[in-house]
C-alpha cells in the first residue's frame, strides 16, 4: 500500500515520484553529505548523543531524511492532484477534492512527519519527551519554525481531521509501515528495548536539523534525481500493479549520480604541520621575500594556536601589521588540529570584502601548492559578480547538470547553486560581509542554514569594532551560538574599547556553558598587542611587544565650513602631496568635495562613499588603490580624496595628510592607519610628519562644536572624550603601539573625567543619553535575536518556541522582506538594497542603463519585456546602491517603519511591475527604482516618499526633503 503515494506530481501527464523513492533519495543523498560533506567536527558534534559513535550520528541522520516527507502519506497533501490520488483510491482509501478540506492549511506535511514519528516511537515503547525532540527535526525540515500555537493546532487536526486514526487508520498504518522499512534500511534504533533515543541538547539538534534540509533541497533537485515514468497498465490508466521499482544497484548508480551531478565541495584539506620556524611559514604562505620577517604578534598566534588549541582569539594589534596574515596562519592551525572544513572571513561591508577576497584566494592558491585539490570558495554577498576574480572562479565553475573529471579539476572554484540566498555560506570557504554572521542569530526562515555554514569553520571577523550597539546585540548571540558548536573564532581589531572585549570574551564563554569572566583579568590596559584567548583552561592574555610605530600627531584644528578646508588643503598641498578627508556622513562628504573639487578641479580630486551604483564604487575602490595603494606607480603628484568611513576599513591605501570630522578615539585610530601607511622614501616638503587634523567648527564653544552629521552617526559622549583629551593635551602623539591600548582605554573610561572643567555639564547630559540609546538599541535588536543567559541549556523542543520569525526578519522572500531581513541585524545609515534604472524621457521613457565614469552612455533600451533583458540581467544587477531609512523618516515614524515604506512604495512601482525580465532569478524579489534622466544625461532625479533624489557619477545618490514633506 505504500508505494501508491505521490510526492512529486511532475509535468502533470507522463512522470511522477512516489513518496517511497523520494524517500529513499532521501536517505541515500544524506549518507554522501555525511561522508563527503560535512566536516570532521560537525560528525563528532552529531555523534555526541551516541557517546561518540559516528556510525549511529551516520544512521540517525539518514534515517530522519528518509522519513522527513512520511507526512505527505495524509489525505490534506494528496488531494491536490486528482489524478495521481486515484492510485490511493485504488487501495480502497477515499481522496477527496481539496475544496472538501477546508483546514487543510493547518495541518502542513512536516508537521504530519513530526508527529507520526513521535507516535512510532511512542507505540514502540521509546520516550515520549525524547520522541518529541527528535520529531521536531523533521518537522522543520523546509527552514520555518512553525510556533508553539501552529504546532497546538496542528495536532488538534492530526488528531481528529480526515485521515486521522479516528476517521480512516489506514493512512496512519501506510506511515507507520514506511517508517519501520526506514528504521531497518538505516539502522535507526525505533523501536525499544535497544539503544534508547537520547535527548537533543539544541547545539547538537541543530546539528542534525541544519544539515537535513539541505538532503531535502537535493533530493527534491529534479536535475539531480530524475522524475520516473508514471505507473499506467497496458489501458493507459494509472495502477500500481506491476510498477518496477528501482533495483538496489539502479538506486546506488542513481544517486552516485545525483551526488557527482550538485558537485557538493569537499572540505579543505590543511597540508600537514610546518616543522620549521615561523618565519620560514610565513613567507612560504604568503610568498614574502627573505627580507621579511613575521611580527612579534603573528608569531605569538601561531604558538597560541598550536599549544592552547583556543576557542577563542581576540588579536587587538596596529593598523597595517599584518593581522589578516595572523588570522590566516592561525586558521591554518586550527583547521588541522579540528578537523574542520574551512574558512569563513567576514568583513564590514561590501567594499571591505571584495578587497579581502584577493588575499584569500592568493592564500588558498599557496595551501593548494601544497596539497592539490579541488576546492569550493564563496564570496558571500549581494553584488558579488562585480568582483573580477570571483566572476572568474563562476565561470570555471561546473553547472549542476555537468558531470565532471575529479582528477582533471583541482583548483579553486565557485558555485552559482551554493551562492544563492541562504546558501551562500555552505562551500568550505566563504569570504563575507559580517551580515552573513549576524544573520546567524536572527529568527528567520533557514536561519539553521546558515548555521551549517558556520559550523564546520574557523571563522574570522575583522573589524570587529566596526559593530555599533545594535549590531553587537547580534555578534554577541552569534559568538555564543558559534561556542555552543565549539566553532573556533578568531576576532581582528586596531582597537577594542575594554568593555567590548569584555563582553565578546563572555559571550563566547555563554555558549560554552563557562561562567563571564571577572571585568578586573581583562579591563584597562592589558599591554597591546594583545591577544587575548578563550579555551579550556579559561580565560588569558598575552601581551606581546610592540614594532616600531611611525609617530602620528593628531591636532584639533579650526575649519568652519567645507570651503575653510579647501582652502587649508591648497596651502598645504601647495608643493604637492595626497590628502584625504573624511567626513562622517555622506551629505557631508559631498559638499565638501563640492568645494574641494572647486579649488582643485575635478582632475585632482575624489568622492568616495557608500552610496554609488555599486559598478561605480567598484571601480573607485580599483582606483583608489592603484592611485594610493602599497605598489602604486600611478600616485598623483597632487590629490585630496574626500570619504566617508568606508577609507577606513580594509582599504591598504596610504596619504601623506589627513582630516576626519570627529569620531570615537578608537576609530579616530583607526583612520590614521591610512595615514603614513607604507614606507616612502621622499615625502612633499611640509608633509614628512605624519598629521591628522581633526576638524572643529569652533574651538571657542563650550564644548567645542563639530560637523552636525557627526551625532546622527556616533555617540555624541564617544565624541566629546576624544575632543575632551585633545583639549587637554593640545594634540595626541601615537609613538608606541601601546599608545592605542591605552589612548582607546582611557577615552572609554567614564570614571576618569577628561576635558575642561566646564565641560563637565555637556559630558554628563551625553553619557546619560547614550545610556538611553545604549538601552534601546539593545531592547529592539533583542525583539528577534536568537540570545539568552540560558541559550546554552535549551534543548530541541527551542526550535518550534523560539526561532519563528516574521516579515520584519525577512520571512518574506521578495521586495520589502530583503530590507527588512538587512535592518533587522544592522542600525547604520544605508539599509534598502535596491538596483538602479534609468528612464530616458527622449526615447519616451523607455529604461536604459545609468550613467557611470568612464563608460560612453548607453541610449540602448533595455529589453525588460524580455526574460533576460536582452542578456543585460547582470548589467542590472551591478546598478544597485543602498538607501538610508533615516532619510526618509517622518515626524514620530520608526526606524522600521520608514524601511517598509521605502522600500515598499519601491516595490509596488507601476513603472517596473510589468518588466518581464522581474522574473528572472537574479532579479526576482529585488527592489528595482526606476529614475528619469535630465536633460543633459548626466544626472538621474525621482521623487520618492516626500523626496527628491539625483543620482550623478560625480557626487552619487543625493537625498533631499521636498519641501511640503
Amino acid at each position: 500500500m505504500a508505494r501508491c503515494f505521490w510526492a512529486k506530481s511532475g509535468d502533470g501527464e507522463s512522470t511522477w515520484l512516489s513518496v517511497v523513492q523520494h524517500l529513499m533519495d532521501a536517505a541515500d543523498i544524506a549518507g554522501y553529505l555525511f561522508d563527503e560533506y560535512l566536516s570532521e567536527h560537525h560528525r563528532r558534534l552529531m555523534a555526541s548523543v551516541w557517546g561518540g559513535e559516528q556510525s549511529k550520528a551516520r544512521a540517525s541522520f539518514v534515517f530522519l531524511a528518509g522519513v522527513h516527507d512520511v507526512g505527505k502519506v495524509c489525505p490534506q497533501f494528496a488531494c491536490q492532484r486528482q489524478d495521481l490520488a486515484q492510485l490511493i483510491r485504488h487501495q480502497g482509501i477515499p481522496v477527496m477534492r481539496k475544496d472538501d478540506y477546508p483546514k487543510r492549511s493547518s495541518l502542513p506535511h512536516g508537521l504530519v512527519s513530526q508527529f507520526a514519528l513521535e507516535e512510532e516511537v511512542k507505540a514502540g515503547g521509546g520516550n515520549e519527551r525524547r520522541a518529541h525532540h527528535w520529531g521536531i527535526l523533521v518537522g522543520i525540515h523546509h527552514g520555518r519554525y512553525p510556533g508553539t500555537n501552529m504546532v497546538k493546532v496542528a495536532r488538534g487536526s492530526y488528531k481528529s481531521a480526515e485521515g486521522s486514526d479516528c476517521d480512516d487508520p489506514r493512512w496512519g498504518q501506510a506511515r507507520s509501515e514506511i517508517l519501520r522499512w526506514m528504521a531497518a534500511r538505516s539502522g535507526f534504533p525505533l523501536v525499544a528495548p535497544g539503544t534508547a533515543l537520547p535527548e537533543l541538547p539544541i547545539a547538537v539538534a541543530s546539528a542534525y536539523a541544519s544539515a537535513l534540509v539541505i538532503a531535502d533541497w537535493l533530493a527534491s533537485n529534479e536535475d539531480y534525481f530524475p522524475l520516473r515514468p508514471r505507473p499506467v497498465d497496458e489501458a493507459g490508466k494509472l495502477s500500481i500493479e506491476g510498477y518496477p521499482e528501482l533495483t538496489a544497484d539502479q538506486q546506488r548508480d542513481r544517486v552516485r549520480r545525483a551526488w557527482k551531478r550538485a558537485a557538493f565541495p569537499s572540505p579543505l584539506r590543511i597540508p600537514g604541520t610546518h616543522t620549521g620556524e615561523a618565519a620560514d611559514f610565513y613567507r612560504h604562505r604568503f610568498g614574502w621575500p627573505a627580507s621579511y620577517r613575521p611580527t612579534e604578534a603573528q608569531r605569538a598566534a601561531v604558538e597560541i594556536a598550536t599549544r592552547e588549541d583556543p576557542d577563542l582569539m581576540i588579536v587587538e594589534a596596529p593598523p597595517g601589521s599584518g593581522k589578516t596574515e595572523l588570522a590566516f596562519a592561525a586558521a591554518e592551525v586550527l583547521m588541522r588540529a579540528r578537523g574542520l572544513q574551512g574558512v569563513f572571513v567576514a568583513l564590514p561591508t561590501q567594499a571591505t570584502t571584495n578587497a579581502m577576497f584577493e588575499r584569500v584566494a592568493a592564500w588558498l592558491t599557496s595551501i593548494l601548492g601544497d596539497e592539490p585539490q579541488k576546492l569550493g570558495i564563496q564570496l558571500a554577498h549581494g553584488k558579488n559578480s562585480l568582483n573580477e576574480s570571483f566572476a572568474k572562479l563562476l565561470e570555471r565553475g561546473k553547472s549542476p547538470l555537468e558531470v565532471h573529471d575529479d582528477e582533471e579539476d583541482l583548483g579553486l572554484h565557485a558555485s552559482r547553486w551554493m551562492g544563492q540566498r541562504w546558501r551562500s555560506t555552505l562551500s568550505p570557504v566563504v569570504v563575507g560581509t559580517i551580515d552573513q554572521v549576524l544573520l546567524a542569530a536572527l529568527k528567520s526562515r533557514h536561519v539553521l542554514v546558515r548555521h551549517l555554514g558556520l559550523m564546520g569553520k574557523v571563522v574570522v571577523i575583522d573589524e570587529v569594532h566596526a559593530a555599533d550597539e545594535y549590531m553587537e546585540t547580534y555578534l554577541e548571540a552569534a559568538l555564543t551560538w558559534l561556542g555552543m558548536y565549539g566553532i573556533p573564532v578568531v576576532l581582528l581589531s586596531a582597537t577594542l574599547p575594554p568593555a567590548r572585549r569584555l563582553a565578546l570574551l563572555n559571550a563566547y564563554r555563554r555558549g560554552r556553558g563557562s561562567s563571564g569572566v571577572s571585568a578586573e583579568s581583562v579591563d584597562g590596559v592589558i599591554g597591546y598587542p594583545a591577544i587575548s584567548t578563550v579555551s579550556a583552561a579559561g580565560v588569558r592574555v598575552h601581551e606581546i611587544a610592540g614594532e616600531a610605530e611611525v609617530p602620528k600627531r593628531i591636532i584639533p584644528t579650526s575649519l568652519g565650513s567645507p570651503q575653510e578646508i579647501a582652502k587649508l588643503l591648497d596651502r598645504e598641498l601647495a608643493d604637492g602631496g595626497c590628502a584625504v578627508v573624511i567626513r562622517n556622513t555622506v551629505r557631508e562628504a559631498q559638499e565638501t568635495y563640492e568645494a574641494v573639487s572647486s579649488v582643485f578641479g575635478r582632475e585632482q580630486s575624489t568622492l568616495l562613499h557608500s552610496r554609488f551604483l555599486a559598478a561605480e564604487r567598484a571601480a573607485r575602490d580599483r582606483r583608489m588603490l592603484e592611485l594610493f595603494g602599497k605598489d602604486s606607480v600611478q600616485r598623483p603628484f597632487r590629490h585630496v580624496v574626500v570619504a566617508t568611513q568606508v577609507i577606513e576599513q580594509s582599504l591598504d591605501v596610504d596619504f601623506d595628510l589627513m582630516l576626519t570630522d570627529p569620531a570615537p578615539m578608537d576609530l579616530v585610530l583607526q583612520r590614521i592607519g591610512r595615514l603614513h601607511r607604507h614606507d616612502r622614501a621622499e615625502r612633499p616638503c611640509g608633509l614628512c610628519d605624519a598629521r591628522c587634523l581633526v576638524i572643529v567648527e569652533d574651538r571657542f564653544a563650550v564644548p567645542w562644536t563639530y560637523s552636525r552629521g557627526t551625532d546622527y552617526v556616533y555617540s555624541r559622549h564617544s565624541v566629546l572624550r576624544t575632543l575632551g583629551l585633545l583639549a587637554d593635551r593640545g594634540e595626541v602623539v601615537v609613538s608606541e603601539s601601546r599608545d592605542y591600548a591605552e589612548l582607546t582605554a582611557l577615552s572609554y573610561c567614564a570614571a576618569q573625567s577628561v576635558g575642561p572643567a566646564d565641560w563637565a555639564g555637556s559630558l554628563a547630559a551625553a553619557l546619560k543619553e547614550e545610556e538611553q540609546d545604549t538601552a534601546q538599541s539593545r531592547t529592539r535588536a533583542s525583539t528577534w535575536c536568537l540570545s539568552g543567559m540560558s541559550v546554552s541549556k535549551w534543548k530541541a523542543p527551542k526550535l518550534e518556541e523560539k526561532f519563528q520569525g516574521n516579515a520584519a526578519t525577512g520571512e518574506e522572500a521578495r521586495g520589502p522582506g530583503v530590507a527588512a531581513a538587512r535592518a533587522a541585524v544592522r542600525d547604520g545609515e544605508d539599509q534598502i538594497p535596491i538596483l538602479v534604472v534609468a528612464l530616458d524621457p527622449v526615447l519616451s521613457n523607455v529604461p536604459v542603463a545609468p550613467p557611470l565614469s568612464g563608460v560612453t552612455t548607453d541610449d540602448e533600451s533595455l529589453h525588460v519585456s524580455e526574460y533576460n533583458a536582452g542578456g543585460r540581467i547582470a548589467d542590472i544587477c551591478s546598478w544597485s546602491i543602498s538607501l538610508p531609512p533615516r532619510a526618509f523618516r517622518t515626524c514620530g515614524q520608526s526606524l522600521d517603519e520608514a524601511v517598509k515604506a521605502v522600500a515598499g512604495a519601491i516595490w509596488e512601482d507601476v513603472v517596473r511591475r510589468k518588466w518581464k525580465c522581474c522574473e528572472h532569478p537574479l532579479l526576482s524579489g529585488e527592489l528595482i527604482l526606476a529614475m528619469y534622466k535630465t536633460s543633459d544625461g548626466e544626472r538621474l532625479t525621482r521623487d520618492l516618499c516626500g523626496h527628491t533624489l539625483t543620482y550623478s557619477t560625480e557626487k552619487g545618490m543625493e537625498i533631499w526633503a521636498n519641501e511640503e514633506s
